[in-house]
This record gives C-alpha cells, sequence and structure tokens, in this order.
C-alpha cells in the first residue's frame, strides 16, 4: 500500500482526507536533487495555493527535510515570523508505475504532471526506460493530461513521446522553470526551440533602434521592423537613468512573460547577458510606448524578405 507522508501536520491531514479525490494539484514522479528547484517553480508559476504531490521511492526523512527547508523558504510570514500561507507538498512513497500508487496521488484529477529523470528507483543510465514506463501506467489512468518528460538521452526523445508525453526535455538543472511552464501551456516547449535555439534561423536577438524611431511609438517601431527588416518586435531593452525594480517587466505580463525572461538570460543568444542587474527589460509593453534613446529592441526575424518600405520618418512634428 502507498504511504502519504505530508510536510508538517496541516498536509499530514490533507493526505488522510480522501486523497483519491484530490483535483487541481501538480503530480511530480520520481526524484533527483533537483526536484525541489522544480517544486519552486511550480509554486511561482501556479500560485502558493496549489498542492504539489511528489510519488517517488526515495528516502521519505531526506525528501521530508528537502521540502520542510523549501516549504520554510516560500512561506508568507508576519513581522513575529508567524506562518500566515505555505506551499502544500505532500509526498507518497511507492513506485511511480503502479497503478494503486498514482491512483493515490489522484493522478486522474492533476492538473499536470512533470516526470523526472528518477534517480532514486536506480541508476540514471534506466532513468529514460522508467520514465517510459511511468507514462505508460500515466495513461491507462489519465488519457488527457499534460506529461511534460525529462529525459537524459535526447536519442530516446521520439521514443518517450510515443508512450504519451506532450513535452519532452532534454534534462537541464539550469532551467526548472522551463519544465514548469511547458506543463502549463503545452506546445510552449517546441516554440521556445525556435525562438531560443542556438542557430535557429528565429532565434530572438537585440537590435538597435534608430534614431529616426525616438519618440515614436511602439507600435510605429513595430512597423518599421516589420516592413524594413522583416523582424518582429516583442519587448525593449531600456538604459534608464536609474533601475526601478518592479518595473522590470512592466505590467500584466505573467508567468508566461517571467519564462521569456528566463528564456532570453539563458538561451545563449545573449540578448541579455549585459543587461541583467543593469538595464530594465519589458516583455510586450503597450503600443503608446514611446522609443526613447536608451532603447533597443528585441526582435524574432521572420526569415523572409520584405521588399516594402516604412513610411516612418524622424520628424517629430
Amino acid at each position: 500500500m502507498p504511504r502519504g507522508k505530508g510536510i508538517g501536520s496541516m498536509d499530514q491531514r490533507y493526505v488522510q482526507r480522501e486523497p483519491r479525490a484530490w483535483t487541481e494539484h501538480y503530480l511530480v514522479l520520481g526524484w533527483h536533487r533537483g526536484v525541489p528547484a522544480i517544486a519552486r517553480a511550480i509554486i511561482a508559476t501556479a500560485g502558493i495555493s496549489a498542492p504539489v504531490v511528489f510519488v517517488n521511492v526515495g528516502d521519505p526523512e531526506a525528501i521530508a527535510k528537502d521540502l520542510d527547508a523549501l516549504k520554510d523558504s516560500m512561506a508568507t510570514k508576519d513581522q513575529m515570523g508567524h506562518v500566515l500561507s505555505a506551499p502544500t507538498f505532500i509526498h507518497i512513497e511507492g513506485t511511480p508505475s503502479d497503478k494503486e500508487v498514482l491512483q493515490s496521488a489522484g493522478v486522474s484529477g492533476a492538473k499536470a504532471l512533470v516526470i523526472v529523470a528518477d534517480e532514486a528507483a536506480g541508476p540514471v543510465s534506466g532513468a529514460d526506460d522508467r520514465t517510459f514506463r511511468y507514462i505508460i501506467a500515466v495513461r491507462e489512468l489519465n488519457k488527457d493530461g499534460t506529461i511534460v518528460a525529462e529525459v537524459i538521452k535526447p536519442d530516446r526523445s521520439s521514443y518517450i513521446k510515443n508512450a504519451g508525453a506532450n513535452e519532452i526535455e532534454i534534462r537541464d538543472p539550469r532551467q526548472p522553470f522551463y519544465i514548469v511552464a511547458v506543463s502549463r501551456a503545452p506546445g510552449l516547449g517546441s516554440a521556445a526551440r525556435q525562438l531560443f535555439g542556438a542557430g535557429s534561423p528565429q532565434a530572438v536577438r537585440k537590435q538597435v533602434v534608430p534614431s529616426e524611431l525616438w519618440n515614436k511609438t511602439l507600435r510605429e517601431t513595430r512597423e518599421w521592423f516589420r516592413t524594413e527588416r522583416s523582424e518582429m518586435v516583442i519587448g525593449i531593452i531600456s538604459d534608464p537613468e536609474s533601475l526601478s525594480v518592479n518595473d522590470v517587466m512592466g505590467t500584466g505580463t505573467g508567468w508566461v512573460s517571467s519564462f521569456i525572461e528566463r528564456m532570453l538570460a539563458e538561451s545563449g543568444q545573449d540578448v541579455l547577458a549585459e543587461a541583467r542587474g543593469q538595464r530594465q527589460v519589458r516583455i510586450n509593453p503597450k503600443d503608446d510606448y514611446l522609443i526613447g534613446p536608451r532603447d533597443s529592441a528585441i526582435v524574432i526575424p521572420s526569415g523572409r524578405k520584405t521588399t516594402a518600405k516604412a513610411a516612418v520618418r524622424g520628424s517629430t512634428g
């Protein structure tokens, strides 16, 4: 029988209260030392109220210690140090390919599933085969849920995909946020590989904004880049006199923009390498944003030529 191990007394009561009826939770199958970072990314994108259920055969005491530390670091506390709110983490001990274990974890009602390269169940060399078995077991109980699978060997990707995974991600400890992001938006992974992949003709890049566009709106600037350079402007990098932390990502951009910013920073395109901590990054700012001499454009090339010429001119009158 699978055993539910809550992290803290509240979680223990949650585990004992009809776990088979859970819905809208995140399910993480397998374990390795990078899983707490993935859990942090889930809470960062889904909110502190989203329960995260872990299913694996790892050492329950060691896992509880890791999750306790993570929970404490993410908890909201008052000035006296009393916890006001904290993530809900549940550890179910059992093999992630066992149907009874998966039912106890509420697999049929999970909002999304992340299957990691499981090192708790055996050598890392066999992790991809375990992932395959976990996916097959999940799909018997949940036909439509989003599954993101972490793969060790790139040549096993199609093998894992055919088992029923929606997204395949090669294991990269630098990008736990990426794994979670694609679990929330199937298809985002393929798009991201085109936008941020080294050597991609449509890779995101940084472009200087011509002086004739200074004091023009972003709408006019987008049109100029579209017609003159066949490029789509998706954001602005500014070099302000003073950096406002509250404005780093503009307004109303949400977790998708956070994902884009992280991918820009980690893509190897060097779009943000010199800007991090020094300049202001706005993803998809409003059309009426006025371009200034300190601004550069973040663009996506269309990959095709155009003969159209922009009507935008340098006059501000």
